[in-house]
């Protein structure tokens, strides 16, 4: 009889598992990746580990201008960094929410997830993550990173869930606006030969993820996307142009490492990114843009965070430097031209470690 009583105990128990996995696993309704420049900012994500103190000073500016109606998820190995964060940013009208990971991780958000979004609002946000992170098997912050979209879903009571993709990527390397997803070239060659075969599976495996048209880009500098191009909204994208920014190079003293890249090669790169958004049916509008000799380094004004509160109020966070104040006034005026408000943020201490703002802010919900 206790036999038999164990049996019974064990089936049902084992029916219980399957329910719970069957709820946890359960279909999530295909979406769409959150669009870079439609609808008002509900939520976002970043990053903070203790002592990272180039980050708190664009944290700091771009943080207290955000509305009351924000949430912003600030992912910490543990209380003591949130609280150093928030000791060092002050007050803020924002609503910030802790999520601890209990592990090593960097300061970066925007490569870690990419996020998509069905039509109906009581449906999860779905994050995909890459395959794997660059440097994981090595470093135990880019081994952490690998699991921030798990972490954050785990804290979300449902209202976020996690997937890991078959395909390697930064969620740099992919950007959204209505209708379209860019995507860098680079993007073709972590994948070919490794996970996919063709140029053809690799726009169909990232159209399936995202949910939309991929472009994917034929030519591009060696950055992510949004170190050389932003949508703006309505078939509007800004690209970077050095050209313009040589114009002005001889009044402005801040430096980049080796200098600036001012050549031929460089130029080429952007203006192939110009022209296929034209051939793609977009206005293409340039605006001056510094890339260094090291490739990586970038006075960009794309690196942005765009909030549309409503149809005539256009909000831009922009990325500005100290000494270069020429080109940061060139810069906001094309963004002021757009019918951008345009809010500075001070990105000096971030811009010589390959980043500025948009790399360090993950939009998870627009409304």
């Amino acid at each position: 009889m206790l036999k038999l009583t164990g049996i019974v105990i064990g089936v049902v128990m084992s029916l219980v598992i399957v329910e719970l996995a069957t709820v946890r696993h359960a279909p999530v309704r295909p979406g769409r990746m959150i669009s870079e420049c439609d609808g008002a900012l509900a939520e976002v994500v970043i990053q903070y580990v203790s002592d990272a103190d180039a980050v708190l000073p664009v944290y700091r500016e771009f943080l207290r201008q955000l509305p009351t109606d924000v949430t912003v998820h600030v992912m910490c190995p543990a209380q003591a960094d949130y609280e150093e964060l928030c000791t060092a940013i002050g007050e803020t009208r924002c609503v910030l929410r802790s999520v601890l990971v209990g592990h090593e991780m960097t300061s970066w958000s925007r490569d870690r997830w990419i996020a998509t979004a069905s039509d109906d609002p009581n449906d999860p946000i779905m994050l995909a993550a890459p395959r794997s992170e660059a440097g994981a098997s090595s470093w135990p912050a880019r081994a952490g990173d690998e699991k921030l979209a798990f972490d954050l879903a785990n804290s979300t009571n449902g209202a976020v869930v996690a997937r890991r993709s078959d395909l390697f990527f930064d969620g740099g390397d992919l950007l959204a606006d209505r209708d379209n997803v860019f995507v860098v070239a680079h993007a073709l060659r972590k994948n070919l030969q490794r996970t996919v075969e063709s140029r053809d599976e690799l726009i169909a495996m990232l159209n399936r993820m995202t949910g939309k048209r991929v472009i994917l880009l034929d030519e591009s500098p060696e950055h992510h996307a949004g170190m050389f191009m932003m949508a703006a909204g309505e078939r509007t994208m800004v690209v970077g142009d050095p050209s313009l920014a040589h114009e002005i190079w001889p009044r402005v003293m801040t430096e980049l490492p080796g200098g600036p890249d001012f050549s031929d090669a460089t130029q080429r790169r952007f203006d192939a990114v110009a022209s296929q958004c034209r051939r793609e049916g977009y206005r293409v509008v340039r605006i001056p843009t510094v890339p260094s000799t090291d490739g990586k380094t970038y006075l960009t004004y794309v690196n942005v965070i765009t909030d549309h509160r409503t149809a005539s109020a256009h909000i831009v966070y922009l990325p500005v430097y100290r000494g270069a104040e020429p080109l940061n006034e060139a810069a906001a005026q094309v963004w002021r031209d757009l019918g951008y408000e345009v809010r500075p943020i001070d990105c000096t201490s971030t811009y010589r470690f390959f980043g500025n703002l948009h790399c360090l802010v993950n939009v998870l919900r627009r409304t």
